[in-house]
């Protein structure tokens, strides 16, 4: 039998999904340029692509040919991963805790800012808050009951984690961090299941080790370049402080505040040490990778799965209910005025700019698809050739059939994207394209025997902004 805290927990999550899934089907908004790249990738299963581990592709390839390829089809699997997210946030709280710490845990983490965004696209930190959090609960388990089954599962889910985000190696010093630090659970360092669980995770990643070393290692190096470690500058305390800022976003600003006061508290507890060990190192190193070079807000996602079993139980063993509730409803706000934003601009007579629309980039690129397919009908013996990975993505997905033969024009060689790693315009010497480019100029022109301009397409999206592209044209490559 479902114990009742289960059962509500359960009927929330419903409601909430509805929800969002209504939002999603009257958002009217493109792929965002990920998601677009990502279900690219899905049409080419592979052990590895050019910047990250193949997990995400493989999700979309799972559902898309149950509900077609559609934009709510590529975004379903962020709607249905996330409430088992925090299913297992839910039980990872009981086991350390109690069932009231336990639903109010799951129900902070589902409507947590970052997991209300992020539920309306499909992206690598899906999976990976999926397989960090399963992974946490089966080491928990793993370390009370010594079962077989726990470590198993803990190895599987950690492995799938690797092949997911690479970020996910965190979770293996966090490991190390709790066990030297705890007396009570030390005995595990000296537990070979604690190793084979390690080799096992290891083991389920190799296939994505393999492939990088048959690619270069571009994985390893893209990851690499956009840490930006080794270019420019170092100390940037205002990108550091930007990013600390952003958290009170990512986490909402009532728990991001109670989760600092904790990190100063420290409270001895073991459920309590553990949920630090978990959320500390993440946030530390992508703090530290903030103030060396940059870093996204939800770089350090994953901090927030222990950090919200941590805020929750600390709240409610000091009574603090109504913080609680105030910090939820916060949260939620932030959410609705994410997903209404365009309602209450224009409720508000706000007019919409290119500055204040943080929908800017997933708008105008069906409209491009549908505008230049009368240039492709008329040039139906050319490939697709572009020059960045945005229009190359997002046209792949939009125009019908899909150009799936498009070639990135790359003169320089320089390895910058999936399109860069495995299309070659080399390989189609004395060949026709068709070039589509946001550029004023005609980069590829040299290397044809014949170029005409064939059009301009303007894609207005705000008053005194549009997006513009140039029509070209090639005849007859000739080689870089």
């Amino acid at each position: 039998m479902l114990k009742e805290n289960f059962k509500t927990f359960l009927l929330l999550i419903i409601l909430i999904q509805l929800y969002r899934f209504f939002v999603l089907l009257n958002a009217q908004i493109d792929l965002y340029v990920d998601e677009a790249y990502y279900w690219g990738w899905s049409q080419h299963l592979d052990f590895g692509y050019y910047s990250k581990p193949p997990m995400i592709a493989w999700v979309i390839a799972l559902f898309t040919p149950l509900c077609g390829e559609s934009e709510i089809c590529i975004k379903l699997p962020a709607l249905i991963l996330y409430p088992i997210t925090s299913i297992f946030v839910y039980f990872t709280a009981k086991e350390l805790f109690d069932e009231r710490s336990a639903f109010w845990s799951g129900v902070v983490f589902l409507t947590l800012p970052a997991v209300s965004l992020s539920s309306l696209i499909i992206s690598t930190d899906v999976v990976l808050l999926l397989f960090w959090a399963m992974a946490l609960y089966f080491f928990v388990k793993a370390i009370n009951s010594d079962k077989n089954l726990y470590w198993a599962l803990a190895a599987v889910a950690a492995g799938a984690g690797l092949l997911s985000k690479y970020t996910m190696i965190i979770f293996l010093l966090s490991v190390f961090c709790f066990l030297a630090l705890d007396p009570r659970y030390r005995r595990h360092l000296k537990n070979p299941k604690l190793y084979l669980t390690i080799l096992i995770a290891a083991i389920i990643y190799f296939p994505n080790l393999i492939w990088n070393a048959a690619h270069q290692y571009i994985s390893f190096v893209h990851t690499k370049q956009i840490s930006g470690i080794e270019s420019g500058s170092h100390f940037h305390i205002g990108k550091m402080l930007e990013f600390l800022g952003a958290q009170f976003l990512v986490f909402g600003p009532i728990f991001f505040g109670v989760f600092l006061w904790l990190l100063w508290k420290r409270p001895k507890s073991t459920p309590y040490k553990l949920l630090l060990c978990f959320s500390i190192p993440f946030l530390a190193i992508i703090t530290l990778q903030a103030f060396l070079s940059k870093a996204l807000a939800n770089w350090a996602a994953p901090t927030y799965v222990a950090a919200t079993i941590l805020v929750v139980a600390y709240l409610l063993s000091r009574q603090k209910i109504r913080l609680l509730l105030i910090g939820i409803a916060f949260n939620i706000l932030l959410a609705l005025g994410f997903y209404h934003y365009h309602t209450l601009t224009h409720l508000l007579g706000i007019t919409l700019t290119a500055k204040n629309d943080p929908y800017k980039r997933v708008r105008g690129y069906k409209e491009l698809a549908k505008k230049l397919e009368p240039y492709i009908k008329r040039y139906p013996k050319t490939h697709l050739l572009f020059d960045d990975r945005t229009t190359m993505a997002e046209m792949i997905y939009y125009l019908h059939p899909h150009p799936f033969d498009a070639v990135m024009f790359n003169p320089t060689h320089k390895l910058k994207s999936q399109y860069h790693l495995f299309t070659d315009l080399n390989k189609h010497l004395g060949e026709d394209f068709f070039y589509i480019t946001a550029s004023p100029i005609n980069k590829a022109a040299p290397y044809f025997r014949r170029s005409k301009k064939v059009g301009t397409i303007h894609i207005p999206l705000y008053q005194g902004y549009e997006r513009v592209y140039h029509l070209y044209l090639l005849q007859g490559f000739q080689g870089y």
